[in-house]
């Protein structure tokens, strides 16, 4: 299995710390976009695996481990 791929990007003043490994193929995914959250709801993160172009969203609270 192969082991996430560390980084720092600041996005929208939040930090991003780890890309998530693909579901499919288990590669580091790429950072792709925000999604800003709306009605108290959080942003969330967007993913993609440029190897099978799979694409994951999820919340940014759970990016920060919040």
């Amino acid at each position: 299995m192969m082991l996430a791929t560390e980084f720092t990007t600041r996005l929208s003043g939040k930090y991003v710390t780890v890309q998530p490994p693909c579901p499919n193929c288990g590669r580091p995914m790429h950072f792709a976009r925000t999604i800003p959250g709306w009605g108290g709801l959080p942003d969330s993160c967007v993913f993609k695996c440029g190897e099978c172009a799979v694409w994951v969203t999820e919340s940014a609270d759970e990016r920060r481990g919040v």
